[in-house]
């Protein structure tokens, strides 16, 4: 299933190279997720998969953090913690201002 977010992306980053034997091209974004729970207040961040290193690269430049929406898919194995969201495209749509309750443009 394909699917539209809208995250706020704190950092980045990518590799591409051979491990093992193996040609490896991977990304990554961390994006802040609210915590939730009685005993939990405030964000982190969570990891998100790319679908390769050039997601990333479309955006490595941005100043860090900006809000973005990203398009992802995501699958399932049909078993209890198997869904797995992956990040197919990144369209940066403003800067976040830190320490304060606005975006700048």
């Amino acid at each position: 299933m394909e699917m539209l977010a809208r995250v706020t992306i704190r950092g980045a980053k990518f590799w591409v190279g051979n491990m093992d034997g193996k040609q490896l091209d991977t990304g990554t974004i961390y994006t802040d997720v609210e915590l939730r729970g009685q005993d939990a207040k405030g964000v982190c961040t969570q990891a998100l998969k790319c679908e390769s290193s050039e997601v990333v690269k479309t955006i490595i430049n941005n100043p860090f953090p900006f809000l973005a929406e990203v398009t992802m898919i995501e699958t399932s194995n049909g078993k209890d913690g198997g869904d797995v969201k992956i990040i197919t495209g990144i369209k940066p749509l403003q800067r976040v201002v830190e320490g304060k309750d606005k975006v700048a443009a």
